[in-house]
C-alpha cells in the first residue's frame, strides 16, 4: 500500500527551506548585532535568575570558593565559601591582584601554577571593577556576559565571511558548555571570543588585529594554541610550497607564539615552574579516556550521566558533521586544520576530563565552535536543525545551574 503523505526528513528539509528562505529574504536581519544581541539578552536573563534562586542574591556564589583552597579568615569580607570550590576562585583571586602571581595570595593558594598562566580574564575583571576587591565579583561575571555578547557578534561575522547570513552565527555562538562558564567565572568564554575574532581579523586580512586577538586567547586559556599551530603549519606549507612568503600575515601567529612563551619564562624566572608543565594530568592514550568514563555512565547510570549523554551526543553530531564535510568547507585551511587539531586534542583527554562531572564540557568548546565554522562553509549544509538543537541543550543546561549552584 502507497501513501502519498511525505516521510519526516522531507517535512523536515521542506521546513529548513523556508526557514531559510524566510532569513534570506529579510536582508535587514543580516547584521552580526542580531546575534549579539541576542547572546546579551539571554546571558543577562541566565545571571539574574541564577543571582535570585541558585545564589540566593549573593554574587560572590559564582566564584564558587572552597575551603580546601580558600582561607575564611584571610579571604575579602562577603565571599562565600563552600566546602567544595571551583576552579573561579583562582580566576577571582587573581582579578583582586593580577600582578600578584605569589602561591598564595588573599586567603586563597593555587592548586596548579597552570592557573598563572590564564591571566587575561581576570585582568579584564580587575579593569571592570577599577581595582576596587568589592567590585570583583560583579566585574567577573560582567566581563563573561559582554564576552558573550562579543562572541555573537563575531560569529556572526565569521557567518557572513563565510557566505551566510549572520544569524547563523548562533551555531558556534550557542555551545552550550560556556553555559558553565558563564555560571561559575571561567576563563572559557573570554579565551574562545578571542578565538573567534582572530579568526574574523584573519579572513579580513587584518593580520596584526588576529595576532593579538589570538595572543589574547593563548593567555586565557591554553588550548587556544591549537588555533595558533594551525595557523604556523599552513603558512609554513605555503611558504615551502612558494604559493607565498613570509610577510605581514605571519604576525597572525608570531605575535601570539612571542606572547605566550614570553609569559612562561616570565613565570619560570618568577617562579622557577611552567606554568604549561606543572598539570599534567589532562592527556592519556588516544580515546582510553572517553571509553572508560562513558562506558561507566552507561553501565552505572545516574541522573547527571543522562544530561552529559545529551551534551555528547549534540558534540559527536558536530565533529562527525564536520569531518564529514571537511573537504567539501569552504573555510581556509588553517581553519580546517585547527578543527582537526582540536579533535585530536579531546581525544586524549584523560579520565580527569571525562569523569561524572557534566560542567566538564565546557572545556571541549574549541572543538565544538572550530567544527561548526567547518559546517557554516559547507554550501550543502543547513544549519536551522543543528542550531535548534544547540539552543535546546543551551536552555536545559541553564535551566539546571539556575536551579543548582
Amino acid at each position: 500500500m502507497t501513501t502519498d503523505e511525505p516521510s519526516l526528513p522531507s517535512r523536515l528539509g521542506e521546513f529548513e527551506s523556508r526557514a531559510h528562505g524566510w532569513v534570506s529574504a529579510r536582508p535587514n536581519l543580516n547584521t552580526p548585532l542580531l546575534p549579539a544581541a541576542v547572546l546579551l539578552v539571554i546571558a543577562l536573563c541566565f545571571v539574574v535568575l541564577r543571582l535570585i534562586d541558585a545564589a540566593h542574591g549573593n554574587i560572590t556564589t559564582f566564584v564558587q570558593a572552597g575551603s580546601q583552597f580558600a582561607d575564611p579568615s584571610k579571604t575579602p569580607h562577603g565571599l562565600a565559601i563552600g566546602s567544595r570550590g571551583y576552579d573561579g576562585q583562582f580566576y577571582y583571586r587573581l582579578a583582586l591582584e593580577p600582578w600578584n602571581l605569589a602561591w598564595s595570595a588573599h586567603g586563597i593558594t593555587f592548586d596548579f601554577a597552570l592557573r598563572r598562566q590564564r591571566i587575561v580574564y581576570s585582568w579584564l575583571a580587575w579593569l571592570a571593577s577599577a581595582g576596587q576587591s568589592g567590585a570583583v565579583p560583579y566585574a567577573l561575571v560582567g566581563v563573561n556576559v559582554v564576552m558573550l555578547a562579543l562572541m555573537g557578534f563575531f560569529s556572526g561575522k565569521w557567518a557572513q565571511s563565510l557566505g551566510r547570513h549572520a544569524l547563523w552565527g548562533l551555531l558556534p555562538a550557542g555551545y552550550f558548555g560556556m553555559v558553565w562558564s558563564l555560571s561559575r567565572d571561567l576563563t572559557e568564554i573570554t579565551a574562545i571570543t578571542l578565538v573567534v575574532a582572530g579568526i574574523v581579523a584573519w579572513r579580513s586580512d587584518r593580520y596584526l588585529l588576529a595576532g593579538l586577538a589570538f595572543a589574547g586567547a593563548v593567555l586565557s586559556r591554553e588550548t587556544a594554541m591549537l588555533v595558533v599551530a594551525a595557523l604556523l603549519v599552513t603558512r609554513a606549507v605555503d611558504v615551502l610550497r612558494r604559493r607565498d612568503r613570509l610577510g605581514r600575515a605571519d604576525l597572525a601567529w608570531a605575535t601570539p607564539l612571542v606572547a605566550f612563551v614570553a609569559w612562561q619564562s616570565v613565570c619560570y624566572a618568577a617562579y622557577g615552574t611552567l606554568p604549561l608543565t606543572s598539570e599534567g594530568q589532562n592527556a592519556s592514550v588516544p580515546l582510553s579516556g572517553a571509553i572508560r568514563t562513558i562506558s561507566g555512565w552507561i553501565e552505572h547510570p545516574k541522573l547527571t550521566n543522562l544530561l552529559e549523554l545529551i551534551q555528547l551526543a549534540m558534540l559527536l553530531a558536530v565533529i562527525i558533521l564536520s569531518l564529514v564535510n571537511l573537504r567539501r568547507s569552504d573555510s581556509s585551511p588553517f581553519e580546517r586544520l585547527a578543527f582537526v587539531f582540536a579533535v585530536v586534542l579531546l581525544a586524549v583527554l584523560s579520565t580527569s576530563v571525562w569523569n561524572n562531572d557534566p560542567r566538564e564540557f565546557r572545556t571541549m568548546v574549541e572543538v565544538f565552535v572550530l567544527g561548526s565554522g567547518v559546517l557554516l562553509g559547507t554550501r550543502s549544509f543547513r544549519p536551522l536543525l543543528l542550531t535548534g538543537l544547540t539552543w535546546c541543550v543551551w536552555l536545559l543546561v541553564a535551566a539546571l545551574s539556575v536551579k543548582y549552584i
